[in-house]
């Protein structure tokens, strides 16, 4: 019997990125009916000990993010993409820069940049976009063996439904999957239990212990949290010819051109609420170069990056309990409530703080503007939870 699970299909078409928008959600043709039919079922629930990330992860998880870029086109559909090379050629989907040839990425930390397609294939689901700005930069380590074996732990990146830099865990729970979704065929793919959405595709697929790319995400069973994933090493010669010599002429996608754009980018407030939050994740793993960047060029004005750097010598972890953003007129300001642990006099402590910044738009990019922060004492965490409490109570006028 055949290795492989042919999937012959009739799709309604989201991709999970670009030009036609989102993700391939596939349906199972069988002879006189419709079927969805998961291979493998959900993994169990984990407890709560066991579902923590373990630090080498998270390291993984960081330095990636960063070679990780959300792919948007001039209708408002984006996909995901990531470095490949130190060219600084985006690796795609297809399907994401379909009837495109110029594209803006952008990039972990809110910078965007314009791109060019130089490649693409309507036979393999694969394009690469030169971003000028991203040349010379080490880009993610590549596995170039198809090496990957079931029960693989991985980790998919991407911006599922415009949400910059989401990660996602999972299993490689088959293999040599092969589907057609016109115009393309995919073949040896792998299918992984991380659940991926519109806007993963063309989004990494990463091996959870060596942080190494082994995929470009791409597909999904409708509705299940059953994606697929081309396998790197089988696309790789095709891309690497595309970077030496780019395509003087792109083919078109007349399946792509009548479809109506479905635009799925995230709102100011959670672009804002991204930011804040990954400039903690920076200071967590002691990169703050990266979290310095964020700042707004009045906020660097103030402080040089020496005094930036010191005021978190002290600090050994930042958590952050909850963000909050409320859009203001040419800005948005975050509210997030953080808990440290900090070294004072050679002892331990846990302190709570309260900080507010306005995030603005700043020469293509989003920064982190000057703001307020407060120490919270126990009596201000009581006054906080009662004044979070008394707003999502409704109006007892309205009510009755």
């Amino acid at each position: 019997m055949n290795r492989a699970w042919i999937i012959s299909i009739a799709v309604s078409l989201i991709l999970i990125g670009g030009g036609a928008a989102g993700v391939f959600y596939i349906m199972k043709s069988v002879p006189g009916q419709m079927t969805v039919q998961a291979v493998l079922s959900a993994p169990p629930e984990e407890d709560a000990e066991k579902t923590q990330v373990p630090k080498d992860t998270q390291q993984i998880i960081f330095e990636s993010q960063k070679l990780v870029v959300q792919v948007e086109l001039e209708d408002g559909t984006i996909g995901s993409g990531f470095l490949y090379n130190d060219k600084g050629d985006i690796l795609t989907n297809a399907h994401v820069v379909a009837n495109a040839k110029d594209v803006s990425v952008i990039t972990a930390d809110s910078k965007s940049m314009p791109g060019e397609v130089i490649g693409i294939s309507r036979d393999t689901d694969i394009a690469v976009v030169r971003v000028p700005g991203l040349k010379g930069k080490e880009p993610l380590p590549i596995r170039r063996e198809d090496s990957a074996k079931l029960l693989d732990e991985v980790l998919a990146l991407g911006s599922p439904l415009g949400l910059q830099n989401t990660v996602t865990r999972g299993e490689i729970s088959g293999l040599d999957r092969t589907l057609d979704i016109d115009p393309f065929r995919y073949e040896n793919m792998y299918q992984i239990s991380a659940p991926i959405e519109r806007g993963n595709s063309g989004g990494p697929l990463l091996d959870r212990t060596t942080g190494d790319v082994i995929g470009i995400n791409s597909a999904k069973l409708d509705e299940e949290t059953i994606g697929f994933s081309i396998p790197i090493a089988d696309v790789l010669p095709m891309v690497e010819r595309w970077s030496e010599s780019p395509m003087k002429s792109l083919p078109e996608f007349p399946e792509f051109s009548d479809q109506t754009p479905s635009p799925v980018t995230g709102t100011d407030a959670e672009q804002a609420s991204y930011l804040v939050q990954y400039f903690y994740d920076s200071i967590n793993q002691g990169d703050f170069v990266t979290a310095f960047s964020l700042l707004s060029s009045s906020w660097q004005e103030k402080a040089s990056f020496e005094e930036f750097r010191s005021t978190y010598h002290d600090i050994l972890n930042v958590q952050v309990d909850n963000v909050v953003a409320d859009p203001k007129e040419g800005s948005v300001e975050v509210t997030a409530f953080l808990t440290t642990e900090e070294t004072v006099d050679g002892d331990v402590v846990t302190k709570k703080y309260k900080v507010v910044y306005p995030v603005v738009s700043e020469n293509r990019a989003v920064k982190i503007g000057e703001g307020s922060v407060q120490e919270l004492k126990a009596e201000d965490e009581e006054a906080e939870d009662s004044k979070e409490k008394k707003d999502g109570e409704p109006d007892k006028e309205e009510a009755a």
